[in-house]
């Protein structure tokens, strides 16, 4: 399992903002919000499930989270706004 050490909130959302330009590009779509949003929380259940099944300590697991959740939440939040931005999220 990677684990991460801390999140740059900023660097999070830019990230996120890139991944949607680069998907209105390939995919040339609209996405609607709820939709983006049910990924976003199948993506935390997914990783709360990985870093439950890992061999980290209980501290660490609870770092884990608590900074996986922070990225998510920061990347999910560019994503959106850069669509938004160009007109593609209904």
């Amino acid at each position: 399992m990677k684990t991460i050490n801390e999140v740059n909130p900023t660097e999070a959302y830019l990230e996120g903002m890139l991944w949607a330009a680069y998907g209105v590009k390939v995919i040339s779509c609209d996405a609607v919000e709820w939709q983006i949003d049910a990924v976003k929380e199948c993506a935390k259940e997914l990783k709360e499930k990985e870093i439950e099944h890992s061999a980290l300590s209980p501290t660490e697991k609870e770092n884990q989270n608590r900074l996986w959740k922070q990225w998510i939440d920061e990347t999910t939040k560019g994503f959106k706004d850069e669509l938004k931005r160009v007109g593609r999220i209904v």
